[in-house]
């Protein structure tokens, strides 16, 4: 995001920048949709979906942050390694875990705090599908990611090249074009 005044307006406006990541938008829409989980989990006491939330988001970190490493190193092997079992972790939480366990949780099991006492069922009326709104936004936006990677394994095994595609900035290729270009 930048902050932006053109010279046409009074008003300083807020605007993309041009040359952001390629899943910059999914990626702020999934932290600012993740932080509402985990604050919310806090606040309306539904503790439980936060942690999980949590543990699942960092297990499936750790191999997604040593195939880019491993990309960024021009390691070819271990390239294929870390995306392999990035992508079967990956589904075992994100596409697995999250929706079959978590999710499942919050729609069918969690009325059960009610019964407990630690949440007033008028307050669990309201609370509850702000949860499953949210939880549902994730597994989308999971979803959207891991066909990202079906086709970035596609790359890898089909041409032997390892591109993230995540890692495109979008005004990249117009400014390599356009230097290209002054050179000649």
């Amino acid at each position: 995001l930048e902050l932006q005044k053109p010279k046409d307006s009074k008003f300083p406006r807020i605007a993309w920048s041009p040359n952001c990541r390629g899943d910059f938008r999914e990626m702020c829409i999934h932290h600012i949709v993740t932080n509402l989980l985990i604050i919310g989990s806090s606040f309306f006491r539904f503790t439980r979906v936060g942690s999980m939330v949590f543990l699942v988001h960092d297990i499936s970190d750790v191999p997604v942050d040593l195939s880019k490493l491993a990309n960024f190193l021009k390691w070819k092997t271990a390239t294929a390694i870390c995306f392999a079992s990035m992508v079967g972790v990956w589904c075992w939480t994100r596409l697995g875990i999250l929706p079959w366990r978590i999710y499942r949780s919050v729609l069918f099991e969690s009325w059960k705090v009610c019964e407990s006492g630690v949440i007033d069922p008028v307050y669990y009326v309201h609370y509850q599908p702000f949860f499953v709104v949210l939880i549902g936004l994730l597994i989308l936006l999971h979803l959207a990611w891991f066909t990202m990677f079906l086709k970035m394994g596609y790359v890898l095994i089909a041409k032997g090249e390892a591109h993230d595609l995540s890692e495109h900035k979008k005004g990249e290729q117009d400014a390599t074009a356009t230097s290209k270009a002054k050179r000649a």
